[in-house]
């Protein structure tokens, strides 16, 4: 009998909630603003006219959550927003861009020739043979430049550069132009200085060249980068180099003159960079058109998977936390140096050793017997994507699909800058001459142009863009469009 009671007050209390939430819901009906409900509790209505109205408002709702679903797929697909913020930033907002100033002749013969003759060599070995071979260090640069096979070459020459007890990056400042050498004037915003004060040796993709607003060490980092507020070549950087045809020996392209990189203070000069090819006997104006990218604070809530960008602070703890030691020295995680030292990873791992272009910590340096490693696996460090056979398409589509960041793992920028150039020049009057005042005649106070190159880089306009990147879609947005 109590089981009986027990089962009884559970049936009574089952048809007691029933009975409320069809009030409840009755009452939600008929007090509702959204239309159609009240018609579906009115029990004057004709039952088919209620059953119609329910009908109706269920497919009402089925789309709804349709609609939402469509929208929540749309914004994980879809989680940033880049859009132009600004037609007309303030020019004085951007940074002036990097300047990195290479020597088109890698190798000086005059350079080259007191370096020889300093050189402990092997007794049958001659002076001039030797000053001959020397040319042989732009294989170091492009592996295979000579285009046939100088193995033997390479061992014998890389024997007596360590019998001399030198090491690559000695041998290549000893034998190239140096800053004070190349670029004989500079004026920096209308202001002559020594070019000391502005232009330093730093390391390339092309070598030894001179670098100005480029910081490749954290310690280095200044309070504030290098800005112009105002445009026209007589507010930006201005720079007078002398190159002497007769000096050339060994150049990386066939022509005369100088390549000028341009990029951000705290991206390694790589081919990636703005270049300009500057000739002999020119006059060269490179105006810049900066732009940028920014983020959002509300960015940083997103995961870095989500946004598919990171921050340079981020940097060291996602990608690197398990990294024991890093083959390169950068002042700030970029999209760009991630890149260069995954270069770097892969020729330590196949050769042993790293090319000495890169901004290396202690890893060992590829000396002339690596050659022919460097140049076996060149498609592999050398592309867009490293470690990629770049012949095998097919595996190379797979590849890029199938990968959630980019090469190497490499994830873009958040916040970056952009510096797109122009480029027009004229042929230099070779009866003019030089000095600090300016450009004269008189060949009395001045130094002739006869040889030399003027290279301006400057801001093209008092404006440029700014984008901004944001959340496409917040828990605000979402909220509201339910």
């Amino acid at each position: 009998m109590r089981k009986v009671r027990i089962q009884n007050r559970l049936k009574y209390s089952k048809m007691g909630c029933w009975n409320i939430l069809k009030k409840q819901a009755a009452d939600f009906c008929s007090n509702t603003g959204l239309h159609g409900y009240k018609y579906i509790s009115q029990t004057q209505h004709p039952k088919a006219e209620r059953i119609i109205w329910a009908i109706t408002v269920i497919t009402s709702l089925c789309c709804a959550f349709i609609l939402i679903k469509m929208s929540l797929n749309y914004y994980i697909s879809h989680p940033t927003l880049t859009v132009i913020k600004s037609t007309h930033n303030e020019i004085g907002n951007y940074p002036f861009p990097a300047i990195t100033i290479c020597d088109i002749n890698r190798v000086s013969y005059k350079l080259t020739e007191e370096f020889v003759k300093n050189l402990k060599t092997p007794s049958n070995m001659s002076k001039k043979f030797l000053i001959e071979e020397m040319r042989l260090m732009n294989e170091l640069l492009i592996p295979g430049i000579f285009g046939y096979d100088v193995e033997k070459n390479l061992t014998r020459l890389q024997d007596i550069i360590d019998d001399n007890s030198m090491s690559i990056l000695d041998v290549i400042q000893l034998i190239t132009q140096n800053c004070s050498t190349l670029i004989r004037r500079c004026k920096w915003k209308g202001t002559v200085d020594h070019c000391d004060k502005y232009f330093q040796p730093a390391l390339a993709r092309d070598g030894l060249c001179c670098s100005f607003n480029y910081y490749v060490y954290p310690d280095t980092i200044p309070e504030k980068l290098e800005q112009s507020s105002a445009c026209g070549f007589e507010t930006g950087m201005t720079v007078i180099l002398d190159n002497d045809p007769k000096d050339y020996y060994s150049a990386i392209i066939g022509a005369y003159g100088v390549k000028v990189m341009i990029h951000y203070s705290f991206d390694y000069p790589d081919f990636n960079s703005e270049i300009q090819l500057a000739r002999t006997n020119s006059e060269h104006f490179l105006s810049v058109t900066p732009e940028e990218m920014y983020s959002n604070s509300d960015m940083k809530n997103l995961a870095i998977s989500t946004r598919k960008c990171i921050l340079s602070d981020e940097a060291n703890k996602t990608l690197y936390t398990n990294v024991k030691e890093r083959n390169l020295t950068f002042a700030i995680y970029t999209y760009h140096n991630c890149l260069a030292e995954c270069r770097a990873s892969i020729l330590k791992k196949k050769c042993g050793c790293i090319p000495y272009y890169f901004p290396q910590n202690s890893t060992r340096v590829c000396n002339l017997r690596d050659v022919q490693c460097l140049l076996k696996n060149k498609s592999f460090f050398d592309a867009s994507w490293p470690n990629v056979d770049e012949t095998d398409n097919k595996r190379l589509l797979q590849k890029i699909k199938n990968m959630k960041t980019g090469p190497c793992g490499c994830i873009p920028d958040c916040t970056l800058f952009y510096y797109p150039l122009g480029n027009s020049y004229g042929t230099l009057d070779s009866t003019i001459y030089y000095n600090d005042n300016g450009f004269l005649k008189d060949s009395r106070n001045g130094t002739s142009l006869l040889n030399h190159t003027i290279v301006h880089v400057f801001f093209n306009d008092l404006v440029a863009i700014q984008y901004r990147r944001s959340v496409n879609y917040s828990w605000r947005n979402i909220f509201g469009k339910i």
